[in-house]
């Protein structure tokens, strides 16, 4: 505030701070207490006060009954943020579907259904139903992922860089870690493979050039035992001047020098993009046929399930990681399990995954489907905001996201609500952030753009009835 005084500097003010009792007893106050008793009442108004005298929320000028005031109506609104803020459901009008900062893949209703049980009810984690004996958790989803990548054996983790630290960890000592300078990422986040790998393995061999690693190159520094690791480069493409070992090439390297070959895929692919003009993904089956040892992924990008990380390949390479103690500390939930059983069985039973699984939906659905709902969403719109701010409906451009398919981009139609100006248009988006159902936009130029592809079309309702709280009926 322009008039605010810093208590800090002021003894007077620190004076006027009002006690504890006094701003319990408030009417507003007591009003809450009683609402809510078990909240640590004295403890928080502590807290405020404390905030005040450091100058963190100074009080308007104004004596006693301004402070007072300020620090009843701070404890007030912080206690409705504590009750209703934090991580809610929000709509995506960004264009990127698997977006991390909003949670990446959507669940379907089968998906949403299996968790929904494994929360409400008691689930045999580690049970065998017909003995009554002890099993080991997880059991039937490493079976289904067997079967949908027709690898060896499977094993699921908390997310993908805990995958890549259990894999490098079991087997770093004695081997060593060999992997492209080209392929060191850095992704959301600040995460870094090379501090991962740095912690999980013994000694680490970086190779070749940024922009140009051979397989002559792995060959070259490896010994027996050692990791040969090939990296998704995530969401980045180097182009022009540059050359990279497949991973056929890194597969003979591993069996002349007697190497384990792990290829990291990041986003995990399992489904055929390629037919759909989405190119640039290599499908996890393929890349096992080559001869790898394992192949680890994310559960929540492209296979469109939830944060875990997978890994599948050879039995008697996993046999470590399972017999590895870190591998307790890593392990997956109940809901996880049920969650990535049920996903699986989608993509190996349902006729059209693409129909069930939200990501491929998503990412598949046609442009002039999109661009109906476009135009559904606007003849919804109510007359006087629909005066007020010029919608269209606009040709626009979507991605997958999720470190997946970079540098390409989807067609897409999105809804442009055209403003006065950029400020009004960083305006108009942050009072759509606002909405009960928070509407999260892009904003290019003086224009506020709510992209459909990344939109579920059963939101469209919700999205329409959004707008008409924003831009109003006057």
């Amino acid at each position: 505030m322009s008039n605010a005084m810093n208590l800090s500097d002021d003894k007077q003010a620190l004076r006027s701070i009002p006690s504890v009792d006094e701003i319990l007893g408030a009417p507003e106050i007591v009003a809450l207490r009683e609402a809510h008793p078990h909240f640590p009442w004295t403890y928080f108004i502590r807290g405020v006060t404390s905030d005040v005298r450091s100058g963190k929320n100074p009080p308007v000028e104004g004596g006693r009954g301004g402070v007072r005031a300020l620090i009843v109506e701070t404890v007030v609104s912080r206690v409705a943020e504590l009750k209703e803020a934090g991580t809610r459901r929000v709509i995506n009008g960004t264009g990127v579907i698997l977006n991390t900062n909003l949670g990446r893949a959507i669940l379907g209703g089968e998906v949403v259904e299996a968790v929904r049980d494994a929360m409400s009810h008691y689930v045999n984690l580690e049970i065998e139903l017909e003995t009554g004996k002890r099993s080991h958790r997880g059991e039937m989803l490493n079976e289904l992922l067997r079967l949908l990548t027709q690898a060896e054996d499977a094993v699921v983790v908390n997310n993908n860089a805990a995958a890549v630290y259990l894999v490098v960890n079991s087997y770093s000592p004695p081997g060593r870690v060999v992997v492209s300078r080209g392929e060191l990422v850095e992704i959301g986040g600040s995460f870094r493979l090379p501090d991962i790998l740095a912690k999980a393995a013994g000694e680490v061999i970086e190779i070749g050039t940024t922009n140009r690693t051979y397989a002559s190159d792995y060959a070259r520094v490896a010994r027996a035992g050692d990791v040969l690791l090939k990296v998704h480069r995530s969401n980045y493409d180097i182009q022009g001047f540059t050359h990279e070992a497949e991973i056929t090439e890194l597969v003979k390297v591993g069996k002349e020098k007697k190497c384990h070959v792990v290829c990291d895929l990041g986003s995990g692919c399992f489904f055929d993009f390629a037919a759909h003009g989405i190119a640039g993904e290599k499908q996890v089956q393929d890349v096992l046929r080559t001869g790898v040892d394992c192949v680890t992924m994310s559960g929540d990008k492209l296979l469109g399930g939830v944060q875990t990380g997978i890994i599948v390949g050879r039995a008697g390479f996993l046999v470590k990681l399972k017999d590895n103690p870190l591998r307790r500390a890593l392990r997956i939930d109940k809901t996880t399990i049920a969650a990535l059983q049920a996903l699986v069985r989608v993509y190996l039973f349902h006729r059209s995954p693409e129909k069930d699984v939200p990501i491929l939906r998503q990412s598949t659905e046609a442009v002039d489907r999109l661009r109906e709902r476009a135009e559904r969403i606007i003849d919804g719109l109510l007359p006087g905001g629909r005066n007020a701010f010029d919608v269209q409906a606009v040709d626009d451009l979507a991605a997958i996201g999720g470190g997946s398919f970079a540098c390409q981009d989807l067609p897409s139609i999105a809804l442009a609500i055209r403003c006065g100006s950029e400020e009004d248009a960083v305006s108009l988006a942050r009072r759509m952030r606002m909405q009960r159902i928070p509407i999260l936009s892009r904003i290019k130029g003086n224009e506020v753009r709510l992209n459909l592809r990344s939109v579920l079309p059963y939101e469209d309702s919700d999205l329409c009835g959004g707008l008409n709280a924003v831009l109003g009926n006057p």
